[in-house]
């Protein structure tokens, strides 16, 4: 089977290599790779967490869980071609996936969303006008930890305000990061008093516990 991309002018390009990677079992970035990354952005990630009101070191944990497990080379190859063609592929640094970004802008603009997180978070990200506007964005740093960072602050707030706070339950919050608030079968993930974590969640917790992040200011 070969596999072919659009590219945005239309055109179709035959890109053998693409299927052996996409097959390929490349290894996820390493920690010292991920924790140094996530060091040179250190500034971005304690503005952004301020922002939010959500803890920096579970924001930088979960991104650190993102990249050792779900991020490699071929990520930073593929996943903006695959985003231009149209798929709902994952972007940038802390891999947040097209739809969870168009999903994250319309509930903090939203103020009768159920997710909606309050009016000091309304306009920290502007709606994007068109995918390639967001693609551009995601692809930014500072900018797609904002993504994530809203994520969790989103997450958070639901939570709270179902009478179950998650604020110092980092698993918890990791594992909604990584699970998102629907099922596949489009099901509500209600908020209730005894969740449980995946490994994803307690991965962000070893990384915590293990203090493996450095991000004081």
């Amino acid at each position: 089977m070969l596999r072919f991309i659009k590219s945005t002018s239309r055109d179709i390009f035959y890109i053998p290599a693409l299927f052996l990677i996409l097959l390929a079992d490349v290894p996820a970035e390493t920690p010292e790779t991920a924790l140094y990354r996530i060091n040179v952005n250190k500034k971005y990630f304690i503005r952004v967490a301020q922002s939010f009101d959500v803890n920096i070191f579970v924001l930088a944990a979960v991104t650190f869980v993102e990249r050792t497990l779900n991020h490699d080379w071929s990520d930073d190859a593929l996943d903006v071609i695959l985003a231009r063609s149209g798929k709902n592929s994952s972007i940038g640094f802390c891999q947040v996936k097209l739809k969870t970004a168009y999903w994250i802008e319309k509930q903090l603009a939203d103020s009768s969303s159920m997710f909606y997180p309050g009016e000091a978070y309304q306009h920290i990200l502007p709606a994007s006008r068109s995918p390639k506007e967001l693609i551009a964005k995601l692809i930014n740093d500072s900018l797609n930890i904002h993504y994530a960072a809203a994520y969790l602050c989103i997450i958070q707030s639901y939570w709270q305000r179902a009478g179950f706070p998650i604020a110092d339950r980092p698993d918890i919050l990791g594992t909604l990061y990584s699970t998102g608030l629907y099922r596949r079968n489009g099901e509500l993930r209600l908020p209730h008093a005894h969740p449980k974590s995946n490994f994803f969640g307690e991965e962000v917790l070893k990384v915590l516990q293990d203090s493996l992040l450095n991000l004081d200011p």
